[in-house]
């Protein structure tokens, strides 16, 4: 979906939390290309606002706003700001989340690491949902999106298990807030990115005694074969966002499937076929 086709965001308001760094910041630059009306967060407030002034200068309709997702009363604030602002808000994405500083097992992660993920994957996306559907609900219209991630399939998040578990609650969260308001003319969709290629990935590192080199090579193939550039994943949710609310839109967004799969380890074989040096 090209530029002209995603004429339909434009006009529309927009609240992202997290929006100041990866996919977040790419998502919000993408959707002020096309038109829409951005209120940037993020915990560090003097980062947002260069953001947001950033974008003001490139003729962009953009406010910045205090987001640290654990406290209810700066998210609660993201949405009066995005009505008093611009008069409406249509558009709100749960981004904003915290992953453990290195990945281990379990017990190698400190309970304040842990009650710290927990407050913002969790708890931020509760008071964020809360905010938009208090909203939109009383206009009938909007879309909440809530970006869930690795381990929301319930599968087993071995060196991650902090992070995989609060993406599972997310999606669960997420698919009986669309159950709920199905009639209410907000669409509520759960969006997994899958795996992006961002500064914090490429840094990744292990804690603990458990790891050893054929633990870190594997997780370094699995990046090559399945991480894309953030802006595949904002290209996938704006796509989703554009549709008609008319349309039978899908509730849940994911770009790890079985074909994108297949196709990474097709271009990881050729590669080592080719005997690419690896990046």
């Amino acid at each position: 979906m090209n530029t002209h086709e995603l004429g339909s965001l434009r006009g529309r308001v927009a609240v992202v939390t997290g929006s100041t760094r990866g996919f977040g910041r790419v998502l919000v630059n993408r959707l002020a290309d096309v038109g829409v009306r951005v209120v940037i967060s993020g915990i560090d407030l003097p980062e947002s606002l260069a953001f947001a002034e950033e974008l003001t200068s490139r003729g962009v309709d953009a406010v910045a706003a205090p987001g640290d997702v654990r406290l209810r009363a700066e998210v609660d604030g993201l949405a009066r700001i995005a009505v008093d602002s611009f008069g409406q808000l249509d558009i709100w994405v749960n981004n904003a989340a915290y992953e453990t500083p290195g990945m281990g097992w379990t017990l190698d992660f400190d309970p304040e690491t842990y009650e710290k993920l927990l407050r913002v994957n969790t708890l931020g996306t509760y008071f964020g949902s809360r905010a938009a559907l208090t909203t939109m609900i009383a206009c009938g219209s909007g879309a909440l999106v809530n970006v869930t991630g690795r381990g929301d399939d319930l599968r087993a998040t071995k060196y991650s298990n902090p992070y995989g578990a609060s993406k599972a609650w997310v999606r669960s969260f997420t698919r009986t807030l669309a159950a709920e308001y199905k009639d209410s003319g907000v669409r509520i969709i759960g969006f997994n990115p899958g795996l992006m290629k961002t500064g914090r990935v490429a840094h990744a590192h292990f804690i603990g005694e458990r790891t050893d080199e054929r633990t870190l090579r594997m997780f370094a193939t699995v990046q090559r074969v399945l991480a894309d550039p953030p802006y595949v994943a904002a290209e996938r949710l704006m796509e989703a966002l554009a549709q008609p609310t008319t349309a039978r839109a899908r509730t849940e967004l994911r770009l790890i499937t079985p074909v994108r799969v297949a196709k990474g380890l097709a271009d990881e074989a050729g590669r080592r076929l080719r005997r690419e040096p690896v990046k």
